[in-house]
């Protein structure tokens, strides 16, 4: 009987923080043998109208932010899959926390979540919540947060 592959699964949100997650991951999947699923989350939240009102999300904006997303994502992937790695790259809508802690880690069958610590602001989190903090408390599996080493 073969054992499938353990997952990684970093959150890239394109802040400095996502980096350093992700160079970590990438050191724990080249010592344990594991794959990698990068994920981005299109926030769909902020193409609404204003605060309150329901409203169309724009398409074409949308369409454009996920192949401006799939540009980088591919730019990312190439020199990790040139090294030997197993990395698969996924862009997803919604809201990101809840997308993180229990969508991708079931649809991907993950066996850790890599994530960067915000740097938000305490009041910024008071108000809209941590991400990492959500999944910390959520997801199904086992999550290191990685600290920014050049976060004040």
């Amino acid at each position: 009987m073969t054992m499938a592959t353990q997952r990684i699964l970093v959150a890239l949100d394109g802040s400095e923080a996502a980096d350093h997650a992700l160079a970590r991951a990438v050191n724990i999947a080249k010592e344990q043998g594991w794959g990698i699923d990068l994920l981005q989350v299109i926030d769909t939240r902020q193409y609404t109208l204003t605060f309150g009102q329901t409203g169309a999300v724009d398409g074409k904006l949308l369409h454009e932010t996920e192949q401006q997303i799939k540009h980088h994502l591919d730019q990312v992937v190439a020199p990790l899959v040139a090294k030997g790695l197993k990395v698969t790259p996924h862009i997803r809508f919604g809201s990101p926390r809840s997308v993180i802690a229990f969508d991708a880690t079931k649809d991907y069958g993950t066996s850790l979540v890599v994530i960067g610590r915000s740097s938000k602001k305490m009041v910024t989190r008071m108000f809209i919540g941590s991400v990492a903090s959500f999944v910390v408390e959520n997801a199904p599996c086992d999550v290191l947060i990685v600290a920014n080493p050049n976060a004040n």
